[in-house]
């Protein structure tokens, strides 16, 4: 299951970063697995490297990956367990300016993905409303449940 997930979500946010690119044009290489990371991009001006997690599992793991100097993506699905995590982890994830979420269900009826920068969200919202406002951003793509994520990449 998770192999199956898990490549299904490395072939999705290149998919998706390459249909983002199209009309600007700055990616020049794109490798899959390099350095501990699932997905290398080489831009124009800058390397992103994403890790790429179903579930996202041991938070201390993944951003002990992360530093400031470089950009970073995660992605995962949609589903309140990954928002839970990323709520109750929250200050660990400020720590990294160049650091992007991706919330991400493809079977969305709705959107199929919200994204969030933790650093510059962390800046410019209120700490009283962080919950109830990445509750609200995730409502926006159906979530995708550990269980409905087993049955779809059995």
């Amino acid at each position: 299951m998770k192999d199956k997930a898990h490549e299904y979500l490395v072939d999705w946010i290149i998919n998706y970063l390459k249909n983002k690119d199209l009309f600007l044009k700055k990616i020049e290489t794109v490798e899959k697995n390099k350095k501990s990371f699932d997905v290398y991009i080489k831009f124009k001006d800058r390397e992103q490297f994403f890790i790429v997690k179903p579930v996202i599992g041991d938070v201390d793991e993944i951003l002990s990956k992360f530093d400031n100097e470089k950009w970073y993506g995660l992605v995962l699905f949609n589903n309140l367990s990954n928002l839970d995590i990323l709520v109750n982890n929250w200050d660990k994830f400020v720590k990294f300016r160049h650091l992007c979420v991706y919330f991400v269900n493809p079977f969305s009826q709705l959107d199929k993905k919200w994204i969030i920068y933790p650093y510059t969200h962390n800046n410019i919202c209120e700490k009283d409303a962080l919950e109830k406002g990445l509750r609200a951003m995730s409502d926006m793509v159906e979530p995708l449940s550990e269980g409905k994520i087993k049955d779809t990449f059995k």
